[in-house]
């Protein structure tokens, strides 16, 4: 009989949805804004993106908002929808 970890073991390399989501906001600020954000620096809960960074990158972020969500849209339009707000 097979363990279970061998079973379990093609599953290891999938990447949630969130996963996509966060690259995909990091992407557009770091085209729009042009600040340099991680996917780790971004956090998503209950459609609010939350963007760990300084005062002066989220200024720029909160300026170039409109812009960061059409580009949002381009690169993963399914994002749109689970992101409403980025903070």
């Amino acid at each position: 009989m097979k363990q279970a970890g061998s079973f379990l073991g093609r599953f290891q390399k999938l990447t949630p949805p969130d996963d996509a989501v966060r690259r995909a906001v990091a992407e557009a600020i770091r085209n729009v804004a042009g600040v340099p954000i991680t996917r780790e620096k971004v956090r998503v809960v209950r459609g609010v993106a939350f963007v760990a960074c300084s005062s002066v990158a989220r200024n720029a972020i909160r300026v170039a908002r409109g812009k960061i969500f059409e580009e949002l849209g381009k690169i993963l339009p399914k994002a749109r929808q689970q992101v409403r707000e980025i903070r």
